[in-house]
């Protein structure tokens, strides 16, 4: 480890450069926020671990501009042929096999591994004039009114104004604040995993082995890993309490006696390491000026691949609310962090551990309603599409948050608090375009359905924080503002004329309301420290507060 006693000023601190370490730099370097991200390890992580990104962390990636490089690093559609015992029983599908449709643009898992992930992300992170300090673990930490003061191993000093732990599940940040996790951890059954090259097996699927003495075993090609494939297989303990080692010949002889298959070869491992399901979390996700995100605040079983998108979404939502608040917005904007994040964490954490007691409950009635219930119900394509829209985090939503600014008269659509969907359109040249266009970047967004709302986007003229669009249904609009053409869009949101839509940095929606005083008064409370009377806010007044960028339909990188 190399030795040092520098000292490093900076707003942000961000420990561990896993997925959602690097999300949370990368929103902050787009951003233009000072940190600064460290971990641990001397260099990039090279096993799989996480290995799917579901569809919403596909619209997070899109938006952060790494959409391209996910695409081409990954690999979508990839079946899974399931087998009880050495029998061949059913190939599931793990697409909806149906493409991007109306207001879902990605609506199927990418196949990668996670250290491919974090290179996307690190190489964006690059570009953006950031880097990832390796070998800088954290030894200790004191935070003040003002900031926090953090010490490293290698003796440098960081200091900043917040502080962030993503350091996944054995959390040095979590360790030093004293925060614990409740849950439960899974002690009747370890886990072996790790990446192996495999030959003898078709490439074209990924497979899974359940046996009748309570063996599982499952093996996926990751893609353009030069032949590598992960491997996962349970262990349970011995009647000793002693648990076999991750090593190459274990994995060999697990693959042997449950797959049955002598014909197949695993050779150079790259990567082993044991575990126990765990389903923790902690009770909150700020402690003054620190906080938690990803696998440092909430740990899943595997079952339907949660946890790295979760980790992805926690930075998501609190890049932007840090950034605010160091531009002058009131602090307690942070505290809605974990307000809407805890709610999500908690039943995906519930979602996880029902998914691993239906496929690896292994005694008695839950045995008996896998193999006689479960199985044959995945068969049908119907019931199959249905489940994987349960792990696809579209549903995520803040209807109980303090930035949601409920519209009970509301009774169609996505309500504040729910997802803005995407819509095709075009602009009013006829070039197509999308409303996922419109809100990509750094800015908050307001959609004014029908031409008589120009007049109302206009008062937000002078606001460079905000992007107003006049969403209308034919070209036939010449005004002044932004246009969008799409009846699509007006369908999706159930937008009646008259109607305004503000929509928040990351995609969700605040407010939905036909008086632009209404909108205007909700962003000088959320994001000013100096709260005009009621029904007095304006577009000057908010350029004041929170000047940053030209509004304008252009893309915001």
């Amino acid at each position: 480890m190399r030795q040092g006693n520098n000292v490093h000023d900076t707003d942000v601190l961000v420990v561990g450069a896993g997925p959602t370490g690097l999300t949370l730099a990368l929103e902050l370097a787009r951003r233009g926020v000072s940190h600064r991200i460290i971990d641990r390890n001397e260099g990039p992580a090279t096993g799989s671990r996480g290995k799917g990104l579901q569809p919403r962390s596909l619209e997070v990636f899109a938006d952060l501009g790494v959409i391209d490089q996910i695409f081409a690093a990954g690999e979508t559609g990839l079946p899974l042929r399931l087998h009880q015992g050495e029998k061949f029983t059913v190939e599931l599908a793990t697409s909806a096999g149906t493409g991007p449709r109306p207001g879902i643009p990605y609506p199927d898992l990418v196949l990668l591994p996670q250290w491919r992930v974090e290179q996307v992300l690190r190489d964006r992170l690059e570009a953006l004039g950031g880097e990832v300090a390796f070998d800088s673990a954290l030894a200790s930490f004191e935070q003040g009114a003002d900031g926090v003061v953090a010490v490293l191993e290698n003796g440098d000093t960081v200091r900043a104004r917040y502080l962030v732990g993503s350091d996944g599940g054995h959390s040095t940040v979590r360790h030093l604040l004293g925060a614990t996790m409740s849950g439960r951890t899974h002690d009747d059954q370890y886990f072996l995993v790790g990446d192996v090259r495999i030959s003898g097996l078709a490439s074209d699927a990924a497979y899974a082995w359940f046996t009748e003495d309570s063996g599982y075993l499952a093996v996926s090609p990751l893609p353009h890993a030069d032949g590598a494939w992960q491997f996962q297989a349970n262990a349970r303990p011995a009647q000793d309490g002693s648990v076999p080692e991750p090593t190459l010949e274990t994995f060999r002889e697990l693959f042997a006696t449950r797959s049955g298959r002598r014909d197949v070869t695993l050779s150079e491992p790259t990567w082993l390491s044991r575990y126990r399901f765990n389903a923790r979390m902690v009770d909150r996700y700020r402690y003054g000026r620190v906080f938690l995100a990803g696998d440092a605040a909430h740990v899943h079983s595997p079952a339907g691949g949660q946890g790295m998108n979760t980790g992805i979404q926690d930075s998501y939502n609190l890049g932007w609310k840090l950034s605010a608040v160091l531009a002058g917005a009131d602090d307690a904007l942070l505290d809605s962090y974990g307000l809407e994040r805890i709610p999500v964490a908690a039943k995906v954490l519930a979602g996880s551990s029902r998914g691993f007691e239906s496929v690896f409950g292994l005694r008695g009635v839950r045995r008996f309603l896998r193999d006689h219930v479960i199985f044959p119900l995945v068969k049908r394509p119907a019931v199959m599409v249905k489940l994987l829209a349960k792990t696809d985090q579209l549903a995520v939503a803040y209807p109980d948050s303090p930035l949601t600014l409920t519209d009970p008269s509301r009774r169609r659509g996505p309500r504040p608090g729910d997802r803005a969907p995407d819509a095709r359109g075009t602009t009013i040249d006829g070039t197509r375009a999308r409303l996922f266009d419109i809100t990509r970047g750094t800015h908050w967004t307001i959609l004014g359905f029908g031409a008589r709302t120009a007049a109302k986007l206009r008062e937000f003229a002078d606001e460079k924080d905000v992007l107003t669009c006049l969403v209308v249904d034919s070209a036939t609009c010449t005004d002044t503002v932004s246009v969008f053409v799409s009846v699509e869009a007006r369908r999706l949101l159930h937008a009646k004329p008259g109607t305004l839509i503000l929509i928040r940095p990351d995609g969700y929606i605040a407010a939905r309301s036909t008086d632009s005083r209404v909108l205007s008064d909700y962003l000088v409370r959320t994001l000013s420290t100096t709260l005009p009377p009621s029904g007095k806010a304006n577009s000057r007044t908010l350029g004041r507060a929170r000047g940053c960028r030209r509004n304008g339909i252009t893309r915001r990188r």
